[in-house]
């Protein structure tokens, strides 16, 4: 994918600005707040920081970028490091995320053989597994009466259930959710991002070893089907690639579920009369999950490039200029949401962008929903009156790439165990 440069440089003096460091604690701390005053004022402006971008707002022309891959462009060239294709990370990240950062043609490829191993029907077919998993972490805390949220539980959960689908040993999933953690919530060039990118570097050494073993020997599970898959042409798809794509779902599957119900689980703490209304009727909460999303947005940013001109929402992007899509902002747009600052948890119809939209839509979103529900359904059966120390609860210092926690630390009434056993395999 090359971008078509503009012969025209763009108006400078007419394109509205905002000043915005999406990496920055004032955004982490106040990011309601900015995300409604850049709806209500900027749906689309630019920012100077990180070398400059266009911040898509706005629900309308969010959703419409999304939608048109052929000219907001996820692809990242690695063969030009200076040139104008930079991926979806804002700053880029130093790899290349298959197949997220591809375009149709070759994102097809890579796309349709995750859509069947993480389809609806695929991932509601593993909520029994999921169930269990959940049940046995809580078996190692319920007797205590405390236990740190995040780490005993919703850290641990999404991550063996990836492994699990992976293929890969579960015992081994705090060596891959470690070096995601950190890499998600450090600054860019910050230490820790510098520690964490040499984490993620070793941990894709590992995966890269299994994927040629799969190659080689093949079995039941989801890395056999990418080491062993052929592309148009009758051949392997390339080594790299594969590697690639089962570190994405890595990625994806330990982070972002482990962010939605964290966030889920402090504000219903906050929320008893909302908790309890959850408490009697479990069946609110597919909605409920849906409308968490909306709100607390997980995944707050992802970026593309320009391929041409274009206009949209009524400002002229030029071509090869990068742009921002700013999914918080545009779940919180009162032009697609009535009272988008509050809360309903039957809200319907619930068109969210929290998985995106289009051909990258996220492929693990039937995943994430059926995650989210049986932990809450669980947690809230066993632990319902949990109260978190809100002093002690810590947020990621940056949410420029997930909004999430660190640790939450609780207290609830004590319970016994149920014998519940981590599964051996998925």
């Amino acid at each position: 994918m090359e971008a078509h440069r503009s012969d025209a440089e763009p108006d400078l003096t007419t394109r509205p600005t905002i000043e915005l460091d999406h990496h920055g604690a004032d955004y982490r701390d106040r990011w309601q707040e900015i995300s409604d005053g850049n709806v209500a004022s900027c749906p689309v402006a630019h920012t100077a920081a990180y070398g400059g971008t266009w911040v898509v707002s706005g629900y309308e022309p969010l959703v419409q970028a999304l939608r048109d891959h052929s000219v907001f462009s996820s692809f990242q060239d690695h063969t030009d490091p200076t040139g104008p294709m930079r991926g979806t990370s804002n700053p880029p990240i130093p790899y290349l995320n298959v197949p997220q950062e591809l375009d149709p043609p070759l994102h097809t490829v890579y796309r349709r053989l995750l859509n069947g191993p993480l389809s609806p029907e695929q991932s509601r077919r593993r909520e029994p597994f999921i169930r269990q998993v959940t049940a046995a972490c809580l078996d190692r805390f319920t007797d205590r009466g405390q236990a740190d949220l995040v780490t005993e539980l919703t850290n641990p959960v999404p991550a063996i259930v990836t492994l699990g689908i992976l293929g890969m040993p579960l015992a081994d999933w705090e060596r891959y959710a470690g070096p995601i953690h950190l890499l998600t919530y450090s600054p860019p060039g910050s230490p820790t991002w510098t520690e964490a990118m040499t984490a993620v570097g070793e941990m894709m050494a590992v995966l890269g070893a299994l994927v040629v073993a799969r190659r080689a020997e093949p079995a039941d599970d989801l890395v056999s089907v990418l080491a062993t898959a052929t592309g148009d042409d009758g051949e392997l798809l390339p080594l790299d690639h594969v590697i690639s794509t089962a570190g994405l779902v890595v990625a994806g599957g330990v982070d972002t579920t482990t962010a939605l119900v964290s966030h889920a689980l402090y504000w219903l703490h906050r929320n008893p009369a909302e908790r309890d209304r959850l408490i009697a009727d479990p069946a609110l909460l597919p909605g409920a999950v849906d409308e968490f999303l909306r709100v607390l947005a997980p995944v707050q940013f992802m970026s593309r490039t320009a391929t041409r001109d274009v206009e949209l929402g009524g400002q002229r992007i030029a071509a090869c200029e990068r742009v921002m899509l700013a999914f918080a902002a545009a779940n919180r747009d009162p032009a697609a949401f009535d009272c988008p600052a509050e809360m309903r948890l039957d809200r319907s119809p619930n068109r969210h962008v929290a998985f995106g939209s289009g051909v990258h839509r996220c492929v693990g979103a039937h995943l994430a929903k059926v995650e989210a529900v049986v932990m809450l359904e669980e947690i809230l059966r066993r632990i319902p009156d949990y109260v978190v120390d809100e002093q002690a609860a810590r947020r990621y210092p940056s949410i420029g790439a997930i909004n999430g926690y660190i640790g939450m630390p609780a207290t609830f009434t004590r319970s016994p165990a149920i014998g519940a056993t981590f599964p051996v395999s998925a």
